[in-house]
């Protein structure tokens, strides 16, 4: 998968606002200084155990992974 379809798939569940990143689906958030944490959806949220837990670490793996 190239770099540019990770971003596609990240972002079809993830949007950074502010500095924070926000499921798109329940709009709970997360700041960047929790990165290290597993991330809390609402717990109706739809998507709770199908996305990543760590959505700061999997946008830097797609970053670094486009770095080299």
């Amino acid at each position: 998968m190239s770099t540019n379809e990770r971003m596609v798939s990240w972002t079809s569940s993830w949007a950074l606002v502010d500095g924070v990143v926000v499921c798109i689906v329940c709009k709970k958030s997360q700041p960047a200084t929790e990165a290290d944490e597993e991330f809390h959806h609402e717990q109706c949220c739809e998507v709770v155990g199908r996305k990543a837990a760590y959505p700061w670490v999997a946008l830097h793996d797609i970053l670094d992974c486009q770095r080299g």
